[in-house]
């Protein structure tokens, strides 16, 4: 039986991976390659304490670099672990670096690729994610889609492919560990009941310091706690710009958090404005309102819903107003990306694409 290779190397698919591993496992044997594209303690060793999962089998120590030297060391480091291996396939999360350089890398040696979360897609076609999902797509043999609209845009564009609409495996996660969740009160600061929880990282709002100092006058202004977990990649601009990284006006800025720790953010606030897209589906899984500061989302379903909205960098100063309307949205349907057992589905399709099955 030819083990299957489940490669991952950044938070959120430290996360996902683990539900797919622990699924793997029961079938046949699994080795778990961490890149090291995620280093930093609190995003990445920090998750496999508090998700109960192994460390992984191997790591390649990657660590941070620019895209193009990124890509090329995961590339070339999965490319030596896995010649001559034998594997049966190669699953990959998402659309990180470490997606695009473990899958060309199992694909050049001809072994099988596991899309998990395949299908999405944004408009702007020159984003990093956008150009690593669009490419992984066009080569894995097995497309694992997380809702109705990746499978249909997966069936027009790889009729050639074998695609499995399995659902969002980060649901079947934050599923598993509801029950684990800290006391919120150990987490917020006194005296912040009413408050809302944010998290921003992404290039857009950390590269450009007058773009970065528009979103925080702006959550400073807001009518009520702001509390930020700050992600090493905005303290590090925050630092760069010279701009501090101390709390201002309602804005509380928090350290980094666990993944813990941040869903029970997440479900007792009252709303969350944010930037990543895990976090999006968290709160909409969580029933909690969500402004999204992006011009687009590839998790479309939560717009739909009524449980998210966008808001473009540049009309930051709209904002409040569209807080205000996220405040009194209606409650909505949580099943766009699957009901909690995406991990099984990926698992026995990855276990019938590596022949561990009749």
């Amino acid at each position: 039986m030819r083990p299957v290779v489940l490669c991952y190397g950044t938070r959120p698919q430290v996360i996902k991976a683990s539900v797919v591993r622990r699924l793997l496992m029961e079938a046949g044997p699994v080795v778990a390659v961490d890149t090291g594209q995620h280093y930093d303690y609190e995003l990445n060793a920090l998750l496999y304490a508090q998700l109960d999962v192994s460390p992984p089998d191997h790591c390649l120590d990657v660590g941070s670099a620019s895209h193009g030297v990124q890509t090329a060391a995961i590339l070339e480091r999965t490319e030596g672990f896995l010649r001559g291996f034998g594997a049966g396939a190669v699953v990959v999360i998402g659309d990180t670096n470490s997606t695009l350089g473990a899958a060309l890398a199992a694909a050049k040696l001809r072994i099988p690729v596991v899309h998990v979360e395949a299908g999405l897609r944004a408009c702007d076609g020159l984003m990093a994610e956008e150009i690593n999902r669009r490419a992984v797509d066009s080569f894995a043999r097995l497309l694992c889609t997380p809702s109705a609209a990746a499978t249909a845009r997966m069936q027009s564009e790889r009729p050639d492919a074998q695609i499995v609409e399995t659902g969002d495996v980060a649901r079947d996660v934050l599923e598993s560990q509801l029950a684990r969740l800290p006391s919120i009160d150990r987490i917020r600061p006194a005296g912040a009941a009413d408050f809302i929880f944010a998290t921003l990282h992404r290039a857009e709002l950390t590269e450009d310091p007058s773009v970065l100092t528009q979103v925080l006058e702006t959550l400073a202004s807001l009518d009520r706690p702001v509390l930020m977990a700050m992600h090493p990649r905005t303290h590090a601009a925050l630092e760069g710009h010279g701009l501090g990284a101390g709390s201002r006006g309602t804005l509380t800025i928090m350290p980094a958090v666990g993944y813990h720790e941040s869903l029970a953010l997440t479900r007792a606030a009252s709303a969350v404005i944010t930037d990543s897209g895990g976090v999006q589906r968290e709160a909409y899984w969580l029933g909690t309102p969500c402004v999204t500061i992006r011009t687009e989302t590839e998790w479309l379903e939560t717009l739909a819903a009524g449980a998210n909205r966008l808001v473009p960098p540049e009309a930051i100063s709209t904002l409040p107003d569209h807080l205000a309307k996220a405040l009194g949205a209606p409650a909505w349907d949580r099943d766009a990306y699957g009901t909690g057992n995406a991990g099984r589905q990926v698992a026995d399709a990855t276990a019938a694409l590596a022949g561990w099955t009749g």
